[in-house]
């Protein structure tokens, strides 16, 4: 199954995911890789039955407002996306530090 012609989630038992941006990026791509296109592949995972999740996050993921400006807008995107996985029902890790 391909999810927007980036990615293909057919016969995996898990996803190691840890791949996005940065947070030297622009907030347009910050928000499109870090956090909506994490949350596409955490839905497609799911429709096909994986169950096993691990996230690489980062540090400052799960209160992003606390950051620093300049990281603020990167932390959110994480959290929405370490958040979504979470209330997905699958087993997961998310490592952030």
């Amino acid at each position: 199954m391909w999810i927007k012609q980036w990615i293909t989630v057919d016969n995996m038992k898990a996803i190691i995911f840890s791949a996005g941006p940065g947070p030297k990026t622009g907030p347009d791509k910050t928000t499109s890789v870090d956090k909506n296109r994490t949350i596409i592949l955490i839905d497609a995972a799911k429709m096909k039955g994986i169950n096993l999740f691990v996230m690489i996050s980062s540090d400052g993921s799960d209160n992003p407002q606390q950051a620093q400006e300049t990281l603020r807008h990167y932390l959110e995107a994480k959290h929405d996306a370490d958040e979504h996985l979470k209330a997905s029902g699958m087993t997961y890790t998310i490592v952030s530090q």
